[in-house]
């Protein structure tokens, strides 16, 4: 399919009967990118639709066979646009009175992280229900792996040295792929692993294995929201 669908896209960019054609013949695919964004069942009358749509069309234009394959460019534009309409659309429904770079800050150890409680709080009660599904669908994820979302507030790490060696270890897992199967297949985070191929602590490891592990989950996942509160601390790990 991917040579036949990036052949039609290059006639597509001033074919518009070839440009219509191509968007028949990915429209299940475009609204299945739009189904995991919204982490539920999504139709044309959505306002991702709209978005993902906008974004497919500018996908055609911006194609070129130097680009690899149409579909996965295409795909990743759409995921792109998606992001930032969920990451604006958060920002002006929440409103919350901090920015992500608050992750950043001390805290003794074992001190309940008020940011994190801060935005379970807010997004029970926001307008905007993008957080708060995106905070369902973490929570029904980690209850796989024997603890929800809602407990993270009390197993987050304070110190910053300590949050940035969670991190590495956050790091580690998403660049490896045979670890971070092991992770979805087992529910256990490989600590072993971790300990050969980054010296972390057991230690640390079990401390804040619910932590490690959310974050794990999140990153690797559509939760284009929660990912924003923890982009910062991942940025300047």
């Amino acid at each position: 399919m991917g040579f036949g669908e990036s052949a039609l896209a290059l006639r597509a960019k001033t074919d518009e009967r070839a440009r219509e054609e191509l968007i028949s013949r990915q429209e299940k695919n475009i609204l299945r990118i739009v189904s995991l964004a919204k982490h539920g069942y999504a139709t044309k009358s959505d306002d991702e639709w709209s978005i993902a749509l906008y974004a497919f069309s500018r996908a055609i234009d911006t194609y070129s066979p130097g680009k690899g394959a149409f579909v996965p460019y295409a795909e990743m534009l759409i995921k792109r646009s998606l992001i930032d309409e969920h990451r604006a659309a958060t920002k002006r429904a929440q409103e919350l009175s901090f920015s992500p770079s608050a992750f950043e800050g001390e805290l003794d150890e074992g001190e309940s992280n008020p940011v994190l409680a801060v935005v379970v709080e807010k997004s029970v009660r926001a307008a905007d229900t993008t957080l708060r599904d995106e905070i369902l669908a973490a929570n029904a994820l980690l209850k796989q792996f024997g603890f929800g979302f809602y407990e993270l507030t009390d197993s987050s790490p304070g110190r910053d040295s300590t949050r940035k060696t969670c991190l590495l270890a956050v790091e580690s897992v998403l660049e490896s792929q045979i670890a971070l199967d092991q992770l979805m297949r087992t529910h256990q985070l490989p600590v072993k692993w971790l300990i050969e191929q980054r010296a972390i602590p057991k230690k640390l490891l079990e401390r804040y294995r619910k932590y490690i592990i959310a974050t794990i989950i999140i990153c690797a996942g559509e939760f284009p929201a929660l990912q924003g509160y923890i982009r910062g601390g991942r940025e300047t790990s």
